[in-house]
């Protein structure tokens, strides 16, 4: 997918260097004139300083693959990188800094408050900000016009997780959380999902003191499927407390148990289990010839941040060439109507409310201690 997304780029610009950037003498690349420079925003100092580099790293690698195809609109493709950090204030900071620099676009925001600061920073501007790794919610509920998040919303993560009970024939859910907003949140609509599809199910919280008496309850109720969405490391000992308390059903966590920490909670009691989680590098098979490339280059495996933000990037610069104009309010037309413009999980689209037509939701599954890809929840 990735090599003929690129392909089908390569020989749109062809056409437009024919007309505007000549060739060098010898027959070889096109030369490149000029640059369209995009930002990225990401924390770069702290506990996500990993994080937010491997987001760099994978926005400077999709630059570097436009620029060997023929840039764009038969320009070099430049990015620059600013410190947008994990709150409102740093994401402001960051934001103010990459207008300051004429960015055409930014990408990146790994923090809710920060992303979302940023977005209404850009917002005086229109300029595009396609946002890379933080959650949805908050920046569709903000309502600004010139973002769009390329993570899904709590909602789709819950229709995942029903679709998944259904296919896997549930006959009776317990739905259960650690009391955190977040988690009750998605246990709340999950358990409201299933009541109108008609689906007999019990919901829960818990504080995790007692989870060996939470099992034995949740086995007593002859539940066949059961469904965690609090933290990972109490996920991973809930787990581990259902096995031992004789429960031979389904179990699955919620996107906040990708995590090393539920699988060392969990033990041997992790074999099986599912998880709704979005879609990273290493549970997809589209990406990977893109990981080989990625490795290469950086000397190291990419995570969920780079993948998210070299496809932003891409996106941009597919807006840019439609758009013909790196005028911000022709680039932000272009991004809700990209054509033919597929990520590693699929087709990109954008809905009314800019969030995600088709979400990026998988379910994976622990195999001999790992997480591996059970179901793309969608068909090629």
């Amino acid at each position: 997918m990735r090599s003929v997304a690129l392909g089908a780029a390569a020989l749109v610009v062809s056409g437009l260097l024919g007309a505007c950037s000549g060739s060098d003498e010898g027959g070889g690349a096109p030369k490149l004139r000029g640059e369209i420079t995009f930002g990225v925003l990401a924390p770069l100092a702290g506990d996500l300083a990993e994080r937010g580099q491997d987001l760099v790293d994978g926005a400077q690698l999709a630059a570097a693959e436009l620029n060997d195809q023929g840039g764009v609109l038969g320009r070099q493709v430049k990015v620059v990188v600013e410190d947008g950090g994990c709150t409102s204030a740093t994401g402001e900071q960051g934001a103010t800094g990459l207008a300051a620099k004429k960015v055409v676009g930014m990408v990146g925001g790994l923090c809710e408050d920060a992303a979302v600061a940023a977005a209404k920073a850009m917002a005086a501007t229109g300029t595009p900000f396609l946002v890379s790794s933080a959650r949805a919610d908050r920046l569709i509920e903000a309502g600004v016009s010139s973002a769009f998040p390329m993570e899904a919303t709590v909602y789709q993560e819950a229709l995942a997780a029903v679709h998944w009970m259904a296919y896997r024939s549930a006959q009776q859910v317990a739905v259960l959380d650690d009391g955190s907003p977040a988690a009750q949140r998605l246990s709340g609509l999950v358990t409201d999902r299933l009541k109108a599809d008609g689906l007999p199910v019990s919901r829960q919280s818990t504080d995790g003191p007692d989870l060996a008496k939470l099992a034995g309850t949740v086995t007593a109720s002859k539940a066949d499927f059961v469904y965690w969405t609090g933290a990972a490391e109490p996920g991973g000992r809930l787990v581990s407390a259902l096995r031992q308390a004789g429960y031979t059903g389904n179990f699955m966590a919620s996107s906040e148990s990708d995590s090393p920490k539920f699988l060392q909670a969990a033990g041997e009691a992790a074999e099986d289990a599912f998880l709704t989680t979005a879609a990273g590098p290493k549970l997809l098979p589209t990406a990977a010839d893109w990981t080989a490339r990625f490795k290469d280059r950086y000397r190291r495996d990419p995570g969920r941040d780079a993948m998210q933000a070299y496809d932003a990037l891409r996106a941009l610069a597919q807006a840019v060439r439609q758009a013909g104009d790196t005028a911000p309010s022709k680039v932000v037309e272009n991004i809700p109507r990209l054509e033919d413009f597929t990520t590693f999980t699929g087709v990109l689209r954008f809905a009314a409310d800019h969030s995600l037509t088709y979400d990026n939701y998988v379910i994976a599954q622990v195999k001999g201690g790992t997480f591996t890809l059970a179901s793309k929840l969608r068909t090629d």
